[in-house]
């Protein structure tokens, strides 16, 4: 007969090993089907390493405030005073700095992404004054809101802690992950309860494992029927002598003729380990994270792991920094600053970065061939600028513009040379 689910945490909580492991291979220890609430999901050490990993990437990357003008892009700080309105000057302190009077720039970004890698959706409050200016930004975990629609407009409503507060899209920044209808995000730990579920069970059966001093259980085999008396005593004298590490190597005696005979499943046999290392692959293939991020470098060498990282960048993070990105744009900045040529963008250049022999090739590259000048280098490295003779743009000396006539002429005499060796004569 199945066990009742409280008598299966019974079982994981109080029973010894044998009896885990048969409920575990049996199925009985498996919690029932349904929704992972986050704090479970993060007490599988695979999805927390994962969530930290994105979350604090995203977060340790600066959103700067710029502004269109002809082909260059300005961050407000390098405007004219003129041009720094207190409107623009807003935003960007909210972004960059300070979104509210609890959080820095940093704690609120990694609240953000956290929201959004257990509950697919991201729900600031819009905070206003008494004037109605907006002045910053308050995130809610994503298990305090419920988003759905307004049975009237048919807009998005969100629900904050079951009906104590209820927002309209104007009154939030929200930002949904990866979605079905494009509106509201799916839950990963939803999505992937099973794997979840699966793994936490493998981690508390490792547990139960070394809590039995790694040699687990048995039978004892004896000749003859054992008095109550008896029984009683040899299971006290297990009990308290041989179970735990610390009694690991305690010789057991027996009596009566009485054997020990170890029928307890070997965990290597039963391939335990490697189904553990398949949960873990598992969880990092659901967050799109290189399994080296999560320290599990059975298949990395110092060769490739510098490539994984700038494809962890490429193809895991920058379609997070796009989602936030034009969420931002289209949510926190008016219209008419907008068509004034403003936008947020993330600063991924640290995230991109080689090592420094393969940065200083880059720059030397740059520089010889005339699209980086040597301030332009200096801000990449976060040095001081050298003044304007810094912003000098050299080019080799013997590029010369397309069309000219002294291209002309040069032109001229390689072809003249050319005639020349093909008839045999000389040239001047």
């Amino acid at each position: 007969m199945r066990l009742k689910f409280k008598d299966r945490l019974k079982i994981l909580a109080t029973g010894s090993l044998e009896e885990y492991t048969r409920a575990f291979f049996s199925g009985e220890a498996l919690p029932p089907d349904g929704p992972v609430d986050a704090e479970t999901a993060l007490k599988y050490s695979v999805v927390f390493a994962c969530n930290r990993v994105l979350s604090e990437t995203y977060a340790s990357v600066p959103k700067i405030l710029y502004k269109k003008q002809g082909k260059d892009r300005i961050p407000v700080t390098e405007l004219e005073t003129k041009e720094t309105t207190p409107q623009v000057m807003m935003l960007y302190d909210i972004m960059h700095t300070t979104p509210n009077e609890e959080m820095s720039a940093f704690n609120f970004k990694e609240a953000q992404m956290s929201a959004l890698n257990l509950g697919g959706n991201s729900v600031s409050e819009k905070l206003v004054n008494k004037r109605g200016e907006f002045i910053g930004l308050y995130p809610y975990s994503y298990d305090r809101v419920k988003i759905d629609r307004d049975r009237e407009t048919q807009k998005l409503k969100y629900i904050i802690d079951g009906n104590k507060k209820i927002l309209d899209r104007s009154q939030v920044l929200h930002i949904p992950g990866p979605s079905l209808d494009g509106a509201i995000g799916m839950s990963p730990i939803s999505y992937a309860a099973s794997a979840i579920r699966l793994g936490l069970q493998y981690e508390k059966f490792g547990v139960k494992f070394y809590e039995n001093a790694a040699n687990p259980g048995g039978a004892i085999e004896v000749q003859s029927e054992l008095t109550p008396d008896a029984a009683a005593r040899l299971k006290k004298d297990l009990k308290e002598n041989h179970q735990g590490l610390n009694n690991t190597g305690a010789p057991l005696l027996l009596e009566g003729g009485a054997k020990w005979q170890q029928i307890t499943i070997n965990p290597v046999d039963a391939q335990l380990i490697e189904n553990k290392y398949f949960q873990i692959e598992d969880i990092c293939r659901i967050y799109r994270v290189p399994q080296h991020l999560v320290n599990k470098l059975d298949r990395s060498t110092n060769n490739n792991i510098e490539h994984q990282s700038l494809e962890f960048v490429m193809y895991t993070m920058l379609p997070w920094f796009k989602r936030h990105e034009e969420c931002d744009n289209s949510q926190l900045i008016p219209r008419e600053l907008r068509l004034q040529g403003y936008f947020f963008e993330s600063k991924m250049d640290g995230l991109l970065r080689g090592d420094s022999a393969a940065r200083a090739a880059l720059y030397a590259n740059g520089r010889q061939w005339g699209w980086l000048s040597a301030n332009d280098i200096r801000k990449l490295e976060n040095l001081p600028s050298l003044g304007p003779d810094g912003d000098i743009y050299l080019s080799p000396a013997n590029m010369i513009k397309a069309g000219t006539d002294a291209q002309n002429a040069v032109n001229a005499k390689v072809l003249d040379e050319i005639y020349a060796l093909m008839e045999g004569r000389k040239t001047a």
